[in-house]
C-alpha cells in the first residue's frame, strides 16, 4: 500500500515528449503529490508550459486496491475531456509497470530524490511499444 509514498512532496520535472511528427520536445514541469485516505490514494498535481506556450494543468489520481494488490492510475488534464480509464499495475523491486489497452506507464526509483516515469503506446496489442513521454523527477 505504500508503493507511491516516494512521490509525496514537491518535484521539478524534466520532460521529453514526442510530437506527432516524431520529434522530441523538452520542457519543465512542477509537480506536488500528497497522500489521501490514509495512504490508499496519492494525488499528483502537475503544471507545465508545453512547447508552443500552452499552459497545462493536470491531476493524477493513483488509488490502491487491497483486494487485488493493484494500483489504478488515472490522469486528467486541461487539454482533453475527462477520461477516468486507469492504467493498472504494481511495483516490484523499485519498478512499477501499469497497463491499459494500448498504453503503458513505467515508474522507476532512480535513487534518493530521483524518479523516472515513461509512457509508451502500442498499435499492435502490446507486441511492440513506442515511448512517447519521459519525465525525470528531481527534488527542488
Amino acid at each position: 500500500m505504500n508503493d507511491f509514498a516516494f512521490l509525496e512532496g514537491s518535484w521539478t520535472v524534466a520532460n521529453r515528449k514526442r510530437s506527432a511528427d516524431g520529434s522530441w520536445h523538452e520542457f519543465t514541469a512542477r509537480v506536488r503529490a500528497e497522500p489521501r485516505l490514509d495512504g490508499w490514494v496519492m494525488l499528483e498535481d502537475f503544471e507545465a508550459v508545453f512547447p508552443g506556450g500552452l499552459l497545462v494543468k493536470g491531476l493524477a489520481v493513483i488509488a490502491y486496491d487491497p483486494a487485488t494488490d493493484l494500483w489504478h492510475h488515472a490522469w486528467l488534464d486541461s487539454r482533453v475531456s475527462p477520461d477516468f480509464t486507469p492504467v493498472v499495475g504494481r511495483f516490484e523491486g523499485g519498478r512499477g509497470e501499469f497497463h491499459a489497452p494500448g498504453l503503458r506507464f513505467r515508474w522507476e526509483l532512480a535513487g534518493p530524490g530521483s524518479v523516472r516515469w515513461e509512457q509508451a503506446v502500442s498499435e499492435d496489442d502490446g507486441l511492440t511499444w513506442e515511448t512517447n513521454w519521459i519525465m525525470e523527477y528531481r527534488r527542488p
